[in-house]
């Protein structure tokens, strides 16, 4: 979806284009896209395929738009998908579009989430569901959709502020930590998760 809408330009992730620990391998793709914005994808196998996670990151830094990121995990023949909005623009944006999908697929049974730190930069049009693998699949690609076609008209900004902005997330998980974080760090050391999350998962480094 990304590469019909712009052009994707690969980052160097060695040495971390795999890595594995405590039962999990992970492989890493990371790009910059359109000149505009950090995009990674992130998938993991455990338990010899019976656990699958595929995670898609848009952090955007050169238009007024949020962050953008999906999980789609597979475990044990239960399929979930979280979709999460993060607002780190500088101006309010419309993001009604993406409402409007989410509110299309309100019929999926929702997925309770535990209360985070960062519950106050989620947006609305974040959702997390439990459901069909081919349902849960057309409501990511719909939503990713919708995302990508917010880009022609966002606002143009300053990358420094807006990567400033970015920040504020991206700190504010490595210092208060989560699923991903706390996974890889105890895979990889707390320095090179940091590096990795800063440089290539969300590109604000």
């Amino acid at each position: 979806l990304f590469s019909q809408k712009g052009a994707l330009s690969t980052k160097d992730v060695t040495p971390w284009q795999t890595f594995s620990g405590n039962g999990m391998k992970f492989h890493l793709q990371s790009y910059d896209w359109n000149g505009c914005a950090c995009l990674s994808y992130l998938t993991m196998r455990a338990f010899l395929g019976v656990m699958k996670m595929e995670t898609l990151i848009c952090t955007p830094y050169a238009k007024d738009l949020p962050l953008y990121s999906y999980d789609l995990i597979s475990a044990f023949g239960k399929r979930i998908l979280i979709e999460e909005v993060y607002d780190t623009q500088l101006n309010p944006v419309d993001l009604s579009a993406m409402q409007a999908v989410k509110d299309t697929y309100r019929d999926l049974k929702d997925k309770p989430l535990k209360p985070a730190w960062y519950d106050n930069l989620r947006l609305p049009p974040s959702t997390a569901k439990v459901g069909a693998a081919s349902r849960l699949s057309a409501l990511v690609s719909e939503m990713t959709s919708a995302y990508i076609d917010m880009f022609p008209t966002a606002s143009n900004v300053d990358s420094a502020a807006k990567t400033a902005r970015n920040r504020i997330y991206v700190e504010g998980l490595i210092s208060n930590g989560g699923p991903a974080f706390d996974t890889i760090s105890k895979m990889l050391g707390v320095e090179d998760a940091k590096t990795l999350f800063r440089r290539y998962i969300f590109g604000t480094e």
